[in-house]
């Protein structure tokens, strides 16, 4: 153990919201895309899966590594880099997870890791791959407050059609009803992360950067006006092992990483860095610059973020 950094904090819906239970409406649904819900004190409570957050996160933070020229697999089933990735070591040649879990039959895990971050793009280093797992974990996120206490939420429904693309008119018997959750609801959420180094950071805080300019949306039907959310009340906690009392988060790799300095930003309490509010978002806004500066490419024109 190397380093923990949190980030917790509430997403607030700013517009409708759709997560949907899947293709088939739940049993007495009275619509056709109902939102997925979690029994919660005898009330069903809307929520965003942790799984969800990733995707987004992830699927951002593809577009972001491949813009600076850098390698990254889209993390889909059968195209991560351990299929994608052929190695040839001294005993064995194949698929990168082939080669890995040979190594890890015969009780050599250190030379699978090796192979591992010699050959893996950064995705899957930050966000785990078939037989490895990932440096950062999201939570479910609950419209509860600090308590458990149940937040406000209500739920609407408005009709759709599906529109051919070649006629451009309505499908035949296209008609659906969708139920979303109106904007304003504010849900719990965190999200941990283990021994990632400072850039690597800055890359989830650039993803987070585009999802509260509005950039980046998540659930279903985005284009059509859903999905827009912000981060609100941040709170971050950060330590470095063993501990140290200073307000620097230290470079974790050699060449690549840089030490960043929070002075004025953190406070410092039992070894922990604290950070809130719009001190939070200055924390992750160094941390980005770190990400902007790393690897081939850097960006020379970063525009300043609205948060």
């Amino acid at each position: 153990m190397l380093r923990e950094f949190n980030i917790n904090g509430y997403i607030v819906n700013v517009e409708p919201l759709h997560i949907g239970a899947g293709k088939e409406p739940p049993l007495g649904s009275l619509v056709d895309l109902a939102v997925l819900r979690i029994k919660y004190m005898g009330i069903d409570l809307p929520y965003i899966p942790g799984s969800s957050l990733k995707g987004v996160f992830r699927s951002t933070a593809t577009t972001i590594v491949r813009s600076k020229g850098m390698k990254a697999c889209s993390g889909l089933s059968k195209e991560t880099c351990m299929e994608l990735e052929d190695v040839v070591t001294e005993r064995v040649k194949g698929e990168l997870g082939e080669v890995i879990r040979s190594y890890l039959r015969e009780n050599k895990s250190k030379e699978a890791m090796e192979l591992f971050f010699k050959n893996a793009c950064i995705l899957c280093k930050i966000f785990g791959a078939p037989s490895y797992t990932g440096k950062v974990t999201f939570s479910d996120a609950y419209p509860i407050d600090e308590n458990g206490k149940p937040f406000p939420f209500s739920f609407d429904i408005k009709t759709g059609i599906a529109i051919d693309r070649k006629t451009g008119a309505v499908y035949s018997g296209a008609l659906y009803t969708l139920e979303y959750v109106k904007p304003g609801v504010s849900f719990k959420f965190s999200i941990h992360c283990t021994n990632l180094p400072n850039y690597a950071l800055g890359l989830l805080a650039t993803v987070m950067s585009m999802i509260q300019t509005g950039d980046v949306k998540i659930g279903g039907f985005k284009t059509r006006g859903l999905g827009g959310i912000r981060f609100e009340k941040l709170f971050i906690r950060a330590r470095d092992l063993p501990k140290i009392e200073s307000p620097i988060l230290r470079s974790l790799e050699e060449g690549v990483d840089e030490e960043v300095d929070l002075s004025n930003l953190v406070t410092l309490k039992d070894g922990w860095l604290i950070a809130e509010g719009s001190s939070a978002w200055n924390v992750l806004r160094k941390l980005e610059e770190v990400w902007w500066r790393a690897g081939p490419k850097g960006r020379s024109n970063q525009t300043e973020s609205k948060r």
